[in-house]
């Protein structure tokens, strides 16, 4: 539901933008206001189902859900479109509470083992699965029906979710300790602030202009706020992000997920608009032609759950991830305007989830094996977090820079401008996989070491499972 929430307002943009006479630059909004806060505040609920406990963040998300999704499709009515973006906002901040509280009650089921990483490696397939469906009855009920419908049937279908998660989730997990209910409130507030000020900068850069006051000026204090946040975070007892355990090799595997993520973002945005602007296609067929994701992700998921399982090392995964990523926007950017759908599009479908389903496991892994052991818990909500937000600045990045790419390359710019970090990040994941390999085994006491890293390892595992 939380990735069907985003592409709800992907095929049909252009139809709500008519309703409320929006420009063409105020259509990116309606995807990136919800990325923006579904990404922003993720963290924070993450530390608040510890608190209050993850079934009734993950029952009262739900609640929240379809009020705000009730509310979208009654804007249209208000003829204003800035309060269908606040609305769009406050759905992603229900989808920044499910995430974490949904993993965390699956931690919480399954041990660890192959049984626990089949079943996160499914989670991961309900993205792409979860999108396509959204999509696909997104454009049949506004091209058929009327857009507003699209969120009334959210707002119902969230609503029975919730229900459904009050009766049969489970009530598991232990008490909250006073240590784990501590919450950084002001660091919290420093770097959403932060955030959400940075990015309302960027987007309304290309339409007020950089000399504008709103945007000097929230940009200025956007960025103080989040250069701030990193030496706060440093002196906090109980940090939301424990910035001072994280060291170059963690902060070099958020950014190539986060790379990754974002080419995967102006995937989707760059090749939706791509056919419904320039080939002419209805909505209903742009959403049919989505239909190698679902099954691709699927199989993504259960390739990474095996390769785990057979003890593929996680920075192997995390490069064969980036190929795929890179090899989904080769494909677009050599796609021409007439050319029949099985030769790049379909190809691009199918093979782009393999980096999105294949490199969130292995980031997670990864990650999880670089930060101490009393920080295991915020890996995974880090990830998701990253993931987000960069998500977020590639639609951003397709919509806004675009522009400056198709000037120069045409609009085959736009994908071919994320190709390079692709495979940049690809070279350095390996790279840092060998290096590692190599230190193994030229240690003179290589049984304690290995022997040690079993041992975190397992901790990690443990701890992770225990906390999501």
């Amino acid at each position: 539901m939380v990735q069907a929430s985003l592409a709800q307002s992907f095929l049909p943009g252009l139809v709500i933008g008519e309703a409320f006479g929006a420009k063409s630059t105020d259509i990116a909004w309606y995807p990136a206001a919800y990325a923006l806060t579904s990404g922003t505040f993720m963290l924070a609920f993450g530390r608040v189902g510890d608190i209050v406990g993850h079934k009734r963040l993950f029952v009262a998300a739900w609640g929240w859900f379809s009020l705000w999704a009730l509310l979208a499709g009654i804007s249209v009515y208000s003829g204003s479109q800035i309060f269908f973006d606040i609305c769009r906002a406050f759905q992603g901040i229900a989808a920044a509470a499910l995430v974490p509280s949904a993993l965390a009650i699956l931690g919480m089921i399954y041990k660890p083992g192959p049984r626990k990483n089949l079943a996160f490696s499914l989670y991961a397939a309900g993205a792409p699965i979860g999108f396509t469906l959204g999509a696909v009855f997104s454009a049949l009920l506004a091209q058929l029906a009327s857009w507003p419908w699209v969120f009334y049937i959210n707002a119902i279908a969230c609503l029975i979710y919730g229900g459904l998660a009050c009766l049969f989730v489970p009530h598991i997990g232990r008490k909250p300790s006073p240590k784990r209910e501590a919450f950084d409130y002001l660091g919290t507030l420093i770097i959403i602030t932060g955030l959400v000020l940075f990015n309302f900068a960027w987007n309304r850069a290309p339409e007020t202009g950089w000399a504008s006051a709103q945007c000097i000026t929230t940009l200025i204090i956007g960025l103080f706020l989040i250069a701030v946040f990193f030496p706060f975070e440093k002196r906090t007892v109980h940090p939301i992000v424990p910035v001072a355990q994280i060291d170059r090799d963690a902060a070099w595997i958020l950014f190539i997920e986060g790379l990754g993520w974002s080419s995967f973002g102006i995937l989707c945005y760059y090749s939706i608009n791509f056919m419904i602007r320039l080939r002419g296609n209805t909505m209903l067929s742009v959403a049919a032609q989505l239909s190698p994701v679902p099954p691709a992700g699927i199989a993504a998921s259960i390739l990474t759950s095996n390769l785990l399982t057979r003890g593929v090392k996680p920075p192997v995964i995390l490069a064969f991830s980036l190929i795929w990523f890179c090899v989904g926007n080769v494909i677009l950017a050599t796609m021409p305007v007439h050319q029949t759908y099985w030769l790049n599009v379909f190809w691009a479908y199918l093979l782009s989830p393999f980096g999105m389903d294949m490199s969130f496991p292995a980031g997670t892994i990864l990650l999880s094996n670089l930060v101490p052991v009393e920080h295991q818990g915020i890996a995974a909500s880090l990830i998701a977090t990253v993931v987000s937000l960069f998500a977020e600045f590639g639609t951003w990045y397709c919509w806004r820079g675009g522009g400056q790419c198709g000037k120069q390359f045409g609009a085959r710019g736009v994908p071919w401008c994320i190709v390079p970090w692709d495979w940049i990040e690809w070279f350095r994941v390996h790279r840092r996989g060998r290096l590692c390999h190599t230190v193994h085994e030229t240690e003179e006491d290589k049984p304690g070491i290995e022997r040690a890293i079993r041992i975190r390892r397992r901790s990690a595992t443990h701890t992770i499972g225990s906390i999501q």
